[in-house]
Formats: C-alpha cells, structure tokens, sequence
C-alpha cells in the first residue's frame, strides 16, 4: 500500500490577520472631474511619468480616499477608474499608454514567464505560466470560473503552458489560483495492490462496487476506485484518503473466502524464508500425498500410476486463475491439462474404482521445488492451497543451531594415574585419595551404555578443575581445543593432521620382466579427527552422535620393501544426551607401547655369551589415555548467536592484552 497525504490544494500561508492597505500622504478628491483630467493629474504632479492618452478615451470621475494613500497604491486605483470607463493602461517603456479597451487587441505586449508575481507594477500584460502537475486544459477550466470577460486565457497543450492576458491585479489573483491547484495529485491520492487468495479479481471487484455504490448518486461517487487486475488476480484501489483503502482492504480478507465449489486450480508461488525448497517439497508430498495430489481409493494398488503422484521435481504468494489467465499463461501452464487426461487414463489401465472422475484428477495439487529462486510452486485449486500454504508456514521456520566446545587432550597414565582416569577419581572406597567421587555417577542416558562416559559437568570452573587435578598428577598434552557451529541435524566435522598414502593394489605386465610396477594410492587421513551431530529437542536437551579418533602413522617401510605405515588409531563411537551448555567427559580409550633399546661399550656389548658384561638393555612402557570433553550450546536467535561471537572476541583481545603483557614484563626483566 502507498499511502497518500490526502491533500490536493497547496494552502496559503496567512497569520491570521487582515491585510492593512498601506498608508502614505497622498489623497485622492475628486467630483465629477473629466476623466483626462485626473489623468493628468496622477500622471504629472503625483508620479511624475510619461504618458499618452487617446482621444477616444473620455469619461466624468468621483473619487474620494478616506485616509492617505502611497504612491505605489495610486496606479492602481487609475487602472480601476479607467477600467470603468472603458479604457485600460498599457505600459511600453518608459511610456504609459491609455487607450479604450476595445483597442487593447491590436497591440503588441512584453510577456512575463513564470508562476511567482508578475513583474509589472500596474496596467495591461501577459504572463506565460509554465505548468508542473496539472494540465493546461484542466487549469483553464478553473481559471475561467474566476476570470472576467476582460482575461484571455490561452492553451499551450505540447507545452503543458497557459498564456494569460489582463490587468496587473487580475493577473496577479490568477497566479495565485494556479499555485494552489498545480500540486502533486499523485503523491496526494493512496494506491494498494490487494492480492486475492480463494476469488477471482473480477467478482470481487463487482460485488465491492455494488456495496460502496458506483453511481453519481452515492455519497462516495469518485472517492474510491476499483479496478481488477486479472493477470495477477489481484484488485487495486485508488482513493484520495487512505482510511478508505484500509476499509476496502477489511471488506476484501471478508469477502476472499474459499469455498468446496473452488475446484479451478492456480498457480502459487511461496518464496521460502529459511528452509530448502527441495527438502520442504518432499514433505508436502509426503503430508498431501494422499490428500490433495491425487484422489483416495481402496482396494490393492500395486504400484501407483506416477502420473497420480505429486511431481517434485527439483515456497507473500500470488494465484493465477486456469480460466480467466491470457494465452502466455495458459501456454506456459498448458502442460499441466495433459498431465490431468494422462492420470485418467492412468486409472482405467490400473483397473481402480470408476468412482475417480476428471473433476477429482483437475483438483490434485502439483508441488515443484524450484531450488534457483528457493520456492515452492504450487498447482492446486484455492482451498487445497490454503492447508498447504499453512503447512508451508510451520516448516519454513528459522533452524537452531549448536556452538559445540571441544577439547581433545592425551593424560600420561603413571603413578596414582596408573589404572586410568576413571579409577584415579573413582577408585575403592578408602583409598585415602583427596579427589575420590569427584566426578560422581553417571546417570544411564549419559554413559549410553558405551563405557566412555567419565562425567558430567554443569560449568566451565569444573572443568577447569577436573584438568588441573589432572596436570598435578600427570602430564596432560592438549591435541586440539575447536570451537564449531553446526545447524540443528546436521553434522560437523572437524580434522587437523596429515594424508597417510596407502596402496590399495599393485600390478606389472606378466610378459614384459622389466615392466614398471604399477600400484594405485588412496590417501587415509590421520591426525585428530572429530565429528559430531547434535539434535535439539523442546525440552532444552541435546543428543550427540559423536564419531572421534586419534590415529597416529607408525615407522615407514624400508625402501624397497614394499607393504604400508602402520596406523595406530583410538575411536569413539557414542550417543550422549546432555543439557544445554553441560560437559560431557568421554574417555577410556588407552594406548600403551613400549620402546627398548641397549647401551654399553660398542663391540664388546655385542659379543656372543659375555656382551651383557659390557652393556645393558632398557625397556619402557608408558600407557596414555584419550579424555574428549564436548560442551553443547543452542543457539536460538542470531541475537545469541551474535553474544557468543561477541564474547569469543573479547576472548581473543584479553589474551592478547596478556601476552602482550608478559612480553613487555620480560623485555624488562631483560
């Protein structure tokens, strides 16, 4: 809707108070005086100009002034005792010419141009007034309800100008007409578009004008304008006050009702706000599959006919009605009327109930995933739309998403840390352990069963606790620490390491001998490898299918040799369920080798029997386990997610601010 100002006049600006003629020392008292007479009188002795009057001009005066008037008042108070006698003053020059009205035709007069005053102080002239919105024709027609005999009024239409002849006053009171009437009409007229959802715009438009009355005789004749636009089906509204076209709009949402008897279809168009087009068109035809793409039946089917089928082939929305659309729309939707006779024939062949008519066919709505312009396009009749479209309108909503912490550390397993982290925190009753029951249990739908669950934590301080036990243990060795958005159902994945080739076969010619061996490579990825995929549900929970593993390449082969780098690798496959922004601690996962080696005086610690007198051999074992900690966070609305950026940031500028810190104390130490 373009709403309007609702004024068509330019209004004059004014204080409030009458106008006070000027006042000045000169009186005017005159009785029954000849006419040239007081001509020369104001002409000689009082303006002091030039002048030439006719000898056909001739006439008795009586004026009398009640108060003193000034000299620029005295002009024309001569061009309206002339104009009495039927003379009038024409000005060239330096000169004033008087001569009689009927005269006036035949001389040539200097033209002014513009809207603003006329430029001459006194008698006859001509003003060219160029026009800005109205037209000269319309224009004139008002002037020349003001305008005296006297005034020609003139119509330049290929310049839009009128040409205005008269007196100084009248000229004047007409520039003042004309700035009031040539305003913007448009910016003061309101316009809507009103789509149409279950109605045709022609019957609509004709039932409203029956309501609001079209004739002359109706109180609202003029004031508002209906016109149909059938190519977009849709009604547009002009009225010169915008309440008007608010009323029109309540009139049209009661009027543009769907009816069971709305069987035409059309064709709609819902661009989509946040979902997929192909993902959201698939679960229309799901929901509507039986519903409104084909009709119901009973009895076995076998295999539908395809044809009978919604086609998804690749959602404000606007219909076009099958029966009232011009040729391009029909050509352009032509393909959908065989399609309709081919579902008949379809029936016949898969021998179904004759209870299917071509009318049941014509209903069936046609959904297309247009996945260029992300929309839906709909063929269906105006009720079967309305139940789609609010589907349409439920799915099509903004996904959540999940800001997954992650922290992949390595504990070194001696000491009191010998039987793994588990056991260090949980170990038997008396253990006389300062951290014994730290963790606490685990409830069953953490640990899933998987035997990798170490714990729960509700706050960052506590895992922050739980690393510092660790590190007055033991060595921890942090592998990796990312920080991943992933929408809602959808996986993440996140991977730092190197590509491992590996031959997967190996081939040479069986009769040439000196044929290269020919092998085929494919690239295995080591490193830490995380990937997670979290669902939200309305309860604030969030489940985790979580897939992590930590391989490392072991020696390459000797040159030559032939074979692959071994690849020691520790995986975790789980499904935790965890609260929003709780930590869930995944472990268990221990890796033990051992390295050897002998030392002692070269040559002799080598001979047969008596070399372990001169040498030693030593051999270590170290065990290391696995701890995956994953903290979930929802992300709700781009407001949250641009807090968790902002706090990721200021993150980031304080541990700058430290390190720049700590390199300036150093450099001072120094």
């Amino acid at each position: 809707m373009r709403e309007g100002s609702g004024k068509f006049l330019k209004q004059q600006q004014s204080n409030g108070k009458t106008a006070q003629p000027a006042r000045g020392d000169i009186t005017l008292n005159f009785e029954g005086v000849d006419l040239r007479e007081v001509v020369k009188v104001i002409f000689e002795e009082i303006l002091r100009e030039n002048y030439l009057i006719d000898d056909k001009v001739q006439g008795k005066v009586t004026i009398h002034t009640t108060y003193p008037v000034s000299t620029e008042a005295v002009l024309p108070i001569l061009e309206n005792i002339l104009q009495m006698n039927g003379a009038v003053m024409v000005r060239n020059g330096a000169l004033y010419k008087i001569l009689p009205a009927t005269e006036l035709k035949d001389m040539a007069l200097n033209p002014s141009v513009g809207q603003g005053k006329a430029r001459m102080k006194a008698g006859q002239g001509v003003q060219i007034v160029p026009l800005k919105y109205i037209t000269a024709s319309e224009m004139k027609k008002v002037l020349e309800s003001v305008a005296s005999p006297s005034e020609q009024i003139r119509v330049d239409r290929a310049r839009n100008l009128l040409i205005i002849t008269g007196s100084f006053q009248k000229i004047n009171n007409m520039l003042q007409t004309i700035e009031m009437f040539d305003v913007d009409w448009l910016s003061g007229m309101s316009f809507a578009l009103i789509p149409l959802k279950a109605t045709d715009a022609k019957t609509i438009t004709g039932e409203l004008k029956h309501i609001i009355g079209s004739s002359e005789n109706s109180p609202l004749a003029g004031m508002i304008k209906l016109i149909p636009i059938e190519r977009l089906n849709s009604v547009m509204v002009i009225s010169q006050q915008p309440r008007y076209i608010k009323d029109v709009r309540r009139l049209v949402s009661q009027f543009d009702q769907g009816s069971d008897k709305s069987l035409d279809r059309r064709l709609y168009v819902y661009h989509l706000k946040n979902g997929k087009a192909e993902n959201i068109a698939a679960i229309l035809q799901s929901i509507f599959g039986n519903e409104v793409s084909a009709p119901t039946y009973s009895g076995p089917l076998g295999s539908r006919d395809p044809l009978l089928r919604s086609n998804v082939r690749s959602p404000t929305a606007t219909g076009i009605d099958l029966k009232n659309s011009n040729a391009d729309s029909k050509a352009a939707l032509s393909k959908e009327q065989p399609a309709a006779a081919g579902a008949a024939a379809a029936v016949r062949r898969a021998g179904l109930p004759t209870a299917v008519t071509q009318a049941e066919l014509d209903t069936a709505a046609t959904i297309i995933a247009d996945p260029d312009n992300n929309a839906i396009l709909v063929m269906a009749s105006p009720l079967n739309y309305q139940k789609i479209k609010a589907t349409i309108s439920r799915l099509d909503v903004s996904p959540k998403q999940v800001l997954i912490e992650a922290t992949i550390a390595e504990v070194q397993l001696s000491d009191n840390l010998s039987y793994g982290v588990r056991w260090f925190f949980n170990g038997a009753t008396g253990s006389g352990r300062p951290y014994q029951g730290a963790l606490g249990n685990l409830p069953d739908s953490v640990s899933g069963g998987d035997g990798f669950a170490l714990g729960l934590f509700n706050t960052a301080n506590d895992l922050k606790v739980f690393f510092d036990i660790l590190e007055t243990e033991s060595s921890v060795k942090f592998l990796s620490a990312p920080q991943i958005m992933v929408i809602d159902n959808q996986t993440a994945r996140f991977r730092v390491g190197d590509q491992i080739p590996i031959v997967t076969r190996s081939s040479q010619s069986t009769t040439d001998p000196d044929a290269p061996i020919v092998s085929e490579v494919q690239f295995r990825d080591t490193g830490t490898l995380l990937q997670v995929t979290p669902r939200i549900n309305d309860g604030g929970m969030v489940t985790l299918e979580i897939s992590q593993e930590v391989s490392t390449p072991g020696t390459a082969p000797a040159v030559g040799g032939g074979g692959n780098v071994s690849i020691s690798q520790r995986t975790i496959e789980s499904t935790v369920i965890v609260h929003d922004g709780q930590t869930v601690v995944l472990g268990g996962l221990i890796r033990e080798s051992s390295t050897g080696g002998k030392t002692g005086i070269p040559g002799l610690m080598h001979l047969p029997l008596v070399g372990n007198l001169f040498g030693s051999t030593t051999k270590d074992v170290s065990r290391t386990e696995l701890i995956v900690t994953l903290t979930p966070k929802v992300v709700r609305n781009p407001q949250e997610a641009y807090d968790i950026s902002q706090e990721l940031r200021e993150k980031i500028r304080d541990a700058t601010l430290f390190h720049d810190d700590f390199q300036r104390r150093r450099a001072s130490s120094n």
